[in-house]
């Protein structure tokens, strides 16, 4: 059975930064996102395209519209 942690030791581990990846314009956490797009074959046809976007508040709203 795995070990209770107190709400003081989940607080503490979500407020490190340790292993974080800061952005130095926004000065928030860049995080990677999963984005599935449509391709288009050789045989004209559509097929999905995955692709991983590092995202933060600079630059969230132009990914989440669809612009980048």
């Amino acid at each position: 059975m795995p070990k209770g942690r107190s709400f003081a030791a989940k607080l503490a581990h979500e407020t490190s930064t340790e292993g974080k990846i800061i952005c130095p314009k926004c000065n928030s956490e860049v995080k990677k996102i999963k984005l599935v797009r449509n391709k288009k074959s050789k045989a004209e046809t559509w097929a999905p395209k995955y692709e991983f976007v590092n995202i933060c508040k600079c630059n969230e709203k132009d990914i989440m519209s669809g612009k980048i």
